[in-house]
């Protein structure tokens, strides 16, 4: 017979990651239990598979014949010992609610009996090595297009991805995208029925030791609805011609806010973001199709005048509540804006289709009444000539919008209202509108 010690075996343990080929255990005397070969019982055999949560892990083995219970023993690695967690005197199953999300450990198993005074102790398990599932990720915001919708979800550390589960009507929950990296926080699901009302859920996923897939819950349920088409109509032939006669560079990703309201220009260069890059590739992706340039900076103008919610308190949120995003995330995203909003958005999709487009910053000036009032436009040099491009507002102006007029053609207002850039109107004035 051998006997070994609490404390040989205290010693055996530490810097190993396997137990010994024989049981120790550290809360009992050495004189409490039994090890020789003669006296053991056969090993329990541990079931490879387990289950698991976020928060716990359950582990199963087979019934060992005449075991009056059985001490489970782990490993992890924040913790690389093993240690005795647990003793189980009924059934045949245990469940470990000390262990962290996403984080893998090894368990085995030893059954015992009684002889007299001591424990009989059997051979251990095989090792069962389990994952916990990643925390749950929560759906923070999305857009919706007539084909589209782009998620955006919260971070789960230790997770490997994320995937996105889509369900129409009453139909059934299917996967509608695999997101590789923990960091990936969003996703476009493509390929969507107009006007059609789907519901999302997103879940985070790791891989256990063995490479088999752990699975974390599913977020909230939203409900989101793709949009409809806006009633968009073809501009004049010969503006849709200046634009296409244009020369272009494209991928441009920056463009000149210029200040036109002092007496000289003061110029700010605005460099898109890589997130706001991306925003308006996606955007011209999937619109543009089969259009010329020209007949697509028509399109787009049109699309930011009717989609937009003006950005007032009245029409649509208040102004301080978008301050803190982009000009191409407010429009393509959220749909929400004021004129430097929506004409900037504008210019950014020009500027990546190659055209020579700026914004400026000027007034808009009644020369009847002598009142002016500040005003955004995006302005494009063509052939080395200005025109003006400002898509203005379904909800405010109707469907007043100026596309690729000069600035003679931008007189409104039988002649009375004109764009001021420096102190002086822009254009030709026309009393009566000839």
């Amino acid at each position: 017979m051998r006997i070994v010690s609490a404390a040989a075996a205290l010693v055996f343990c530490f810097g190993m990651t396997a137990l010994p080929e024989q049981p120790f255990f550290n809360d009992i005397t050495a004189s409490a239990y039994i090890t020789d070969n003669d006296s053991m019982m056969a090993g329990p055999l541990a079931k490879s598979s387990y289950t698991s949560t976020e928060k716990s892990i359950t582990i199963n083995w087979d019934t060992v014949t005449g075991a009056k219970g059985y001490y489970i023993y782990r490993w992890s690695e924040n913790a690389p010992a093993w240690i005795k967690i647990g003793n189980v005197t009924k059934g045949t199953s245990y469940t470990d609610n000390r262990v962290k999300a996403s984080s893998s450990y090894k368990y085995s198993v030893l059954a015992y009996k009684t002889s007299g005074s001591k424990k009989l102790l059997s051979s251990r398990s095989s090792e069962i090595n389990a994952t916990t599932a990643p925390g749950t990720p929560e759906i923070i915001n999305y857009s919706a297009d007539t084909t589209f919708v782009t998620l955006n979800w919260t971070l789960v550390n230790g997770c490997t991805g994320y995937e996105v589960f889509i369900k129409e009507g009453s139909g059934d929950w299917k996967r509608a995208a695999a997101v590789s990296g923990k960091n990936t926080l969003s996703c476009d699901v493509k390929k969507l029925k107009k006007e059609t009302t789907y519901q999302f859920k997103v879940r985070a996923v790791t891989k256990d030791k063995l490479g088999k897939a752990v699975n974390g819950q599913f977020s909230g349920v939203s409900k989101i609805r793709t949009e409809g088409d806006f009633p968009y109509t073809r501009s004049s032939q010969y503006l849709i011609d200046r634009l296409d006669s244009a020369s272009l560079k494209p991928g441009m990703t920056a463009y000149n806010e210029i200040n036109a309201q002092g007496d000289t220009n003061e110029t700010t260069k605005k460099q898109l973001s890589k997130t706001d890059i991306e925003t308006v590739k996606k955007f011209v992706d999937s619109h543009k199709g089969n259009m010329t340039n020209g007949e697509f900076v028509d399109y787009t103008l049109q699309w930011l005048h009717y989609n937009i919610s003006y950005a007032d308190g009245v029409h649509g949120p208040d102004y301080s509540e978008i301050w803190g995003r982009t000009h191409v995330d407010n429009c393509f995203n959220h749909k929400v804006g004021q004129c430097v909003q929506y004409n900037s958005a504008l210019c950014a999709v020009m500027r990546y289709l190659g055209y020579e487009a700026n914004v400026i910053q000027g007034y808009r000036y009644n020369s009847s009444s002598g009142s002016k009032w500040q005003h955004f436009w995006c302005e494009v040099k063509i052939n080395g000539t200005l025109y003006v491009m400002d898509t203005y507002n379904q909800g405010t102006d109707g469907t007043w919008f100026i596309c690729c007029s000069n600035y003679d053609e931008s007189v409104s207002g039988w002649g009375t209202n004109f764009y001021m850039k420096n102190g002086k109107p822009m254009g030709e004035y026309r009393p009566n509108g000839y």
